[in-house]
C-alpha cells in the first residue's frame, strides 16, 4: 500500500508550529524565573498561567532546568534530520565530483591519444619531447628516438583494403607497445603509417637494440603481406637518432636525424635500421639546416 508523500507546505507548517510552541514555552519559563518581566513577555497570559500552575508544584529552578532539558531534546529532534539531509547531500556531491574527475581524466586521455591505434598522437609526442629534452639537458643524459615506417603500406592497402590496413596499423602499434615497455618510453603515431618511440636515458647502442627487437617481434608476429617485395610478412624501416641535448638547443634536430636514418633504411632496401654516425652533443649555436650529412645504414 502506497501512502501519499507529505507536501513541502505541510512540512513547513509543522516546523513553524514546533518553533512557535518552543518560543512560547521558553518565553513563559523565562518570565516564571524572573529573567524576563511579565509585562514585557511575548506571551504574558501564557507566562502567568504557567507561573500559577507551577508555583505549588515545582521550585522555579527545577522548572527552568526541566524546561531547558525539553528545549535541548526538541532541538536534537529537529537537528538530527537536518544533519542526515546534510550528510546525504554531501555524499551525493562527493560522488558527483568523483564522476566529473574521472570524466575529465578520460577526456584528457582522449585528447592525447590516437583514436585508431590507442597510442599517443602527434600533439602529445611534441609535448613529451619538449619535457624530456629539458630533463635530458638538465641531467646530462642521452635522449634517443626511433622513427618507424611500415614498408610498402600503400601496396598493402591497395591489396587488402583499408580496413585490413587499419588492422595492420594496430598490429604494428601493439608490437611497439610491447617492445617499448620501460617506464618513460613513449610510443606515438607521428602521421599516416609512421610511428615513433621516444626513449629517455638511452644511448645510441640501446636504441639500436630496441630497433632490432622490433624487427624480431614483427617477424614473429607474422602479419601476412604476400605481395610485399620485401618479405612475406609486414616489415618496417627504422631510423635511429641519439643526442645529448642542451636546454636552449633546437629539439627538432633529434627528429630530423631520425628521419634521415629512416630515409637511409628505405634507400638501402627496407626492413632494416639505419642510424646517424655518432652520438652528437648539440649546442645552442647549431641549427638544423647546418646538419648536411646523410644518415648511414647499419
Amino acid at each position: 500500500m502506497h501512502t501519499k508523500p507529505k507536501s513541502p507546505l505541510n512540512n513547513s507548517l509543522c516546523l513553524a508550529g514546533c518553533v512557535l510552541a518552543i518560543a512560547l514555552l521558553l518565553d513563559a519559563a523565562l518570565s516564571l524565573n524572573g529573567l524576563v518581566p511579565e509585562q514585557t513577555a511575548l506571551f504574558p497570559h501564557a507566562a502567568a498561567s504557567l507561573k500559577t500552575l507551577a508555583a505549588d508544584a515545582l521550585p522555579p529552578g527545577m522548572a527552568l532546568a526541566g524546561f531547558a532539558s525539553g528545549i535541548a531534546l526538541a532541538l536534537t529532534l529537529i537537528m538530527l534530520p537536518m544533519h542526515r539531509v546534510y550528510r546525504s547531500r554531501e555524499a551525493r556531491l562527493l560522488q558527483e565530483r568523483e564522476r566529473l574527475a574521472a570524466r575529465n581524466a578520460e577526456l584528457v586521455h582522449q585528447a592525447a591519444s590516437d583514436g585508431l591505434l590507442g597510442i599517443a598522437n602527434r600533439r602529445e609526442f611534441e609535448r613529451v619531447l619538449k619535457l624530456e629534452w629539458r630533463r635530458a639537458a638538465r641531467e646530462r643524459q642521452p635522449l634517443s628516438l626511433l622513427m618507424i615506417d611500415i614498408d610498402c603500406f600503400k601496396l598493402f592497402n591497395d591489396t587488402y583494403g583499408h580496413q585490413a590496413g587499419d588492422t595492420c596499423l594496430r598490429g604494428v602499434a601493439d608490437v611497439l607497445r610491447t617492445a617499448a615497455a620501460r617506464p618513460g618510453d613513449m610510443v606515438a603515431r607521428y602521421g599516416g603509417e609512421e610511428m615513433v618511440v621516444l626513449m629517455p636515458h638511452t644511448s645510441l647502442e640501446g636504441a639500436v637494440r630496441m630497433a632490432e627487437r622490433i624487427h624480431a617481434m614483427l617477424a614473429e608476429r607474422d602479419l601476412a603481406f604476400c605481395v610485399s617485395p620485401v618479405a612475406k610478412h609486414v616489415t618496417v624501416s627504422i631510423g635511429v637518432s641519439s643526442m645529448l641535448p642542451v636546454r636552449n638547443a633546437n629539439r627538432s634536430v633529434l627528429v630530423q636525424q631520425a628521419d634521415e636514418g629512416l630515409y637511409a633504411a628505405k634507400e638501402s632496401g627496407r626492413n632494416r635500421t639505419a642510424t646517424v654516425p655518432n652520438l652528437r652533443l648539440i649546442t645552442p649555436e647549431e641549427e638544423p639546416e647546418n646538419w648536411t650529412h646523410r644518415a648511414q645504414g647499419t
